[in-house]
């Protein structure tokens, strides 16, 4: 009887690790639900369009982002600033900012790093 048990228990884990393993697979491929909670969402935040001279351009190199959920989490905390407008490439953990004013490394990193990603350079051309 306990020979029964054990292997029924073993059969439960070993099940659990599977699927286990297969979400941690997805979600490092950026294809999970992670953040959010749900699924994963399409692309919701549109690139802002400015209106006026285009004053500071920067990449910004971010590590953390996992899912659609990150990405329209960074585009929205960027896009909230006066005259900034974002486009965040998921894949290669890059956001591309313009804006109308004078934009602050600082200014920049405060509005990712508030969401616990992390900026891990910035280079403007």
């Amino acid at each position: 009887m306990s020979t029964i048990i054990t292997i029924l228990i073993i059969a439960i884990i070993a099940a659990l690790v599977i699927v286990g393993l297969k979400e941690t697979i997805k979600h490092s491929k950026g294809e999970g639900a992670c953040c959010g909670g749900g699924a994963m969402k399409e692309d919701e935040e549109a690139t802002v369009q400015l209106t006026g001279e285009i004053v500071t351009r920067a990449d910004v190199h971010i590590d953390g982002m996992h899912c659609m959920n990150c990405k329209n989490s960074v585009t929205r905390s960027l896009q909230k600033m006066s005259g900034v407008s974002a486009a965040v490439d998921l894949k290669h953990g890059v956001a591309h900012v313009e804006a109308t004013r004078e934009l602050s490394d600082e200014e920049i990193t405060f509005a990712i790093e508030r969401l616990d990603f992390k900026v891990t350079g910035i280079e403007r051309f």
